[in-house]
């Protein structure tokens, strides 16, 4: 089975909050989509997928948004059910980012949906020194951070020896570029963030031999 999650903002096929939301997936090329309903539960829209299908496709999306722990269809039967993911709150200026920047056109676009401490629940690593560095969800905690919020949900995210080493790696060159709160985070134009982030990470990675 082929998934591909749909990672840009204007597509004819998916309701346009879903994009916003990055929940727009092609599954052996048919359109389905997440449907985040709060901080913990979604409505899909696939009616076309197997059981099996179902199970693979939810494990792509819990990749990347797995505080999401119950699943509906559009007629309000459980569809899947996963343990609870344990979240507290914390305040955003106590997260230490590991990238350098964001990208304006997906700050405005999350910003749709984010309103409160509760729609912002994030990723973190416990970091050797104290406190926790974010693995995820930059852009939304900046975006928050521009609209006045000053708190966010976290929860602690199980990572591999090898992931938690290449973390702390990042982590150690955010810092050299005094990047110590998600605020001194820089803004970009997509090109710029491609050109500072995204091909940064590519030559990091490239040069521990992850590509």
């Amino acid at each position: 089975m082929d998934i591909q999650r749909i990672n840009e903002y204007n597509d004819p096929r998916f309701p346009q909050e879903i994009l916003y939301q990055h929940g727009a997936y092609l599954v052996d090329g048919a359109p389905c989509f997440f449907r985040i309903t709060s901080g913990h539960e979604a409505v899909l829209t696939a009616p076309h997928l197997s059981p099996e299908s179902l199970e693979e496709l939810l494990e792509v999306f819990r990749f990347h948004a797995e505080h999401i722990t119950v699943f509906y269809n559009e007629g309000g039967d459980c569809l899947r059910r996963f343990p609870a993911v344990a979240r507290r709150e914390i305040e955003i200026d106590a997260l230490q980012p590991s990238q350098f920047s964001v990208d304006r056109e997906k700050c405005a676009a999350v910003g749709h949906f984010i309103s409160s401490a509760a729609s912002l629940v994030i990723p973190v690593m416990p970091l050797p020194e104290g406190g926790v560095c974010v693995l995820d969800g930059h852009t939304r905690l900046y975006e928050a951070w521009r609209r006045g919020l000053r708190k966010a949900m976290v929860f602690d995210c199980e990572v591999s020896a090898q992931t938690q080493e290449n973390m702390l790696g990042i982590v150690r060159e955010t810092q050299k570029r005094k990047i110590y709160h998600i605020c001194d985070l820089a803004l970009y134009s997509p090109e710029e963030q491609k050109e500072k982030w995204h091909d940064w990470c590519d030559a990091y990675f490239s040069a521990l031999g992850e590509t």
